[in-house]
């Protein structure tokens, strides 16, 4: 698992990259040429913490000044765009057929019940398939690009049936599974 991807949203857009139907341009001034097709350069630019004129710049090829942080940004957002009938196929696809969306994650815990709040110290590693209802409602929020915050919440309700309170009645289900510390994540599907 790559220790340094912590965003739900990129982790599923890097799974999203096994059902492509062909791979995104790999230079950084390739890739904005793409987003700039696709996006203005003013509504672009904020996502990339850049200016619209260096945008246009670098797309042109002159990237003397292009960063690394901002080749990662250029990267995450074809990432996040590329191919999305593709996307949405395959997520349907799986959706439909009762696929298994499994996430393997390194994160800590807390639990809201009746009684209180209770954050969990222990780091855990765990390798889980979310259940179909938790898959659903993931895919559907990265579809409509929910914020982060709610994907973790969604990700964390779908740990918590599927990890924490699989072994419980019912009845005794009312702890909420909040996601405190996220320190690495992957999905496949």
């Amino acid at each position: 698992m790559p220790p340094t991807n912590t965003s739900v949203a990129y982790a599923l857009d890097i799974a999203d990259q096994r059902h492509w139907t062909r791979r995104p341009p790999d230079r950084p001034d390739a890739r904005l040429r793409h987003l700039l097709h696709t996006q203005a350069a003013h509504l672009l630019a904020p996502r990339l913490l850049a200016h619209p004129q260096a945008l246009t710049r670098w797309a042109d090829g002159e990237t003397n000044d292009l960063t690394d942080t901002h080749a990662t940004l250029i990267e995450h957002e074809i990432y996040r765009t590329w191919q999305p009938q593709v996307r949405s196929r395959a997520h349907q696809q799986i959706l439909k057929h009762d696929g298994c969306v499994t996430v393997q994650l390194h994160a800590r815990f807390s639990f809201t019940t009746s009684s209180g709040e209770f954050h969990d110290p222990r780091l855990r590693r765990l390798t889980e398939d979310l259940p179909l209802l938790h898959a659903r409602r993931l895919f559907d929020a990265r579809h409509h690009d929910a914020a982060e915050e709610d994907l973790r919440c969604i990700l964390a309700d779908g740990i918590g049936e599927a990890y924490f309170f699989r072994v419980l009645p019912p009845d005794q289900q009312q702890a909420a599974v909040t996601l405190t510390d996220l320190h690495a994540i992957q999905f496949h599907y």
